[in-house]
């Protein structure tokens, strides 16, 4: 019993020192993250929703411009993108890790209204007729394929009808893109955008402004703040920094104080940070400073769980009780404490998750991620190590708790 105890607690910390050098130097998990706005660089910015002849500023409005916000953003692959209303006539936009923020900003906030006009200039279909776009390249040319829905083809079917050798102008917010001229009937419902587009993606941008639909309100920008990539980096840097001075201070206290209970809990702790960072990386979560500050917290009420189980079991050793039955009775003695401690937070993250935004947001998910990982590694990990320690003998030997 002895000396199989002693074969899988060596084993379990092989296996945890050789998969930590991996995933920590090898291949660094943490470069497979996402890294938000604060720590991979990129633009915040605050448009402002003003009312135009017949489109006035409105709930319903400013409903459906962040509905086509979200869109367009989501179209560029933005990871991560921060869309939120803020008052009555403003929209807040963080898009984290954009190459060209002016060009991102221009994108977002075009109205994108698309008129396809008489030969006299009266408005005879929208975009609001379409039911899709697609940027191609036909003939040689750069061009975006419209697909009009069932009462656009009606219309459009109507139209080529009348004008039938005539030209019919086509308009994007307000400026004319091509006049083509009609030389046949078309019933299908499909026509093609020409614009005179000089890149495939200059057409595709345009295919997802039509395919989002027109905003409904005109968006002015207020400010922008950029954040450059150098001082992202600068960031990632500082914290990965923070959190490896954290860790080592952990590390070295615990095996002063619990000597070499404080060496399986530092191993715990090893997994606990494995675990919360493969955790994040799996949901895809954009990792931000807050959110690494909810990390160090959790890590630290990791540490705490340790402490309260070891002092327990350091008491029942002074009691006079077995190694065994001391972490028995200690484990159990410390998880209602450990339990009620990490319920408060986790109950408080929560209501930040909920009631908060942007960062805030973050700062709460990874502080619930890490409680619940947390109360595994101590509860769970932990202590099999020190049950398999007290088996192999060490408990009396090394006198793991007590010095």
């Amino acid at each position: 019993m002895r000396q199989r105890s002693m074969l899988l607690l060596f084993a379990l910390v092989a296996i945890l020192i050789v998969a930590g050098g991996y995933f920590s130097i090898v291949n660094p998990i943490t470069s497979h993250l996402q890294y938000g706005l604060d720590l991979r660089g990129g633009v915040t910015a605050t448009y402002q929703a003003e009312p135009t002849p017949g489109a006035p500023v409105n709930a319903n409005a400013m409903a459906k411009a962040m509905e086509i916000l979200s869109y367009r953003v989501n179209k560029l692959g933005v990871s991560e993108p921060v869309i939120q209303q803020v008052g009555s006539n403003r929209i807040t936009v963080d898009l984290a890790g954009v190459k060209n923020p002016e060009a991102a900003l221009r994108y977002l906030g075009q109205t994108a209204l698309l008129q396809i006009k008489s030969p006299q200039g009266k408005v005879l279909l929208t975009g609001a007729d379409l039911s899709g776009a697609v940027g191609a390249i036909q003939n040689g040319s750069y061009v975006v394929d419209l697909t009009f829905n069932s009462k656009g083809t009606a219309l459009f079917r109507a139209a080529t009808t009348k004008y039938l050798h005539q030209p019919l102008p086509i308009y994007l917010d307000g400026k004319l893109l091509e006049a083509p001229v009609v030389d046949n009937v078309i019933p299908d419902g499909r026509a093609v955008l020409e614009g005179g587009f000089t890149s495939l993606a200059q057409a595709q941008k345009t295919a997802l402004l039509l395919q989002s639909g027109a905003l409904p309100v005109k968006l002015k920008v207020l400010s922008v703040e950029t954040i450059s990539a150098t001082l992202g980096h600068q960031s990632i840097v500082a914290s990965k920094r923070a959190a490896a001075i954290a860790i080592v201070l952990i590390a070295v206290f615990m095996v002063f104080w619990y000597r070499l209970a404080g060496f399986f809990a530092d191993l715990a702790l090893g997994v606990y940070a494995f675990l919360l960072i493969g955790a994040l990386w799996a949901i895809h979560a954009t990792i931000t400073i807050p959110g690494i500050a909810g990390m160090i917290l959790s890590m630290g009420m990791a540490v705490d769980a340790n402490v309260i189980i070891f002092s327990r079991v350091r008491e029942e050793i002074v009691g006079g009780k077995t190694p065994r039955a001391a972490i028995e009775a200690g484990f159990r003695n410390a998880i209602r404490a450990i339990l009620d401690s990490n319920a408060t937070t986790f109950i408080s993250a929560i209501i930040l998750f909920f009631l908060g935004s942007g960062s805030v947001k973050g700062f709460a998910l990874t502080l619930m991620i890490g409680i619940v990982i947390s109360l595994f590694t101590a509860v769970v990990l932990t202590r099999q190590f020190i049950r398999l320690a007290a088996d192999a003998g060490w408990a009396r030997v090394r006198a793991v708790f007590v010095g």
